[in-house]
């Protein structure tokens, strides 16, 4: 006949007490990791965002410039069609 699996004995409560506390342990470790890892993304977040904020000012420098230089050209143009 085929045989019945025995029954596993059960682990005694100082073993589970013991599996409780490491995850418990390991559940901590992994929290303050995602602490970590929050505040350097903020960082990461802060200089990326300062970075784009200055290319936004060069690209609107660079813009009024090249308004200002086609308006001036473009008056140019005009006074020497009128002459």
């Amino acid at each position: 006949m085929a045989e019945t699996p025995k029954s596993q004995t059960p682990s005694s409560p100082d073993n589970t007490h013991w599996g409780i506390a490491y995850l418990r342990e390991d559940l901590q470790d992994m929290r303050q990791q995602m602490r970590e890892d929050t505040k350097e993304l903020r960082v990461q977040m802060t200089e990326t965002n300062k970075r784009i904020d200055e290319t936004n000012k060069i690209l609107e420098s660079r813009f009024i410039w090249l308004i200002t230089t086609m308006v001036a050209i473009a008056g140019i143009l005009i006074a020497v069609i009128k002459l």
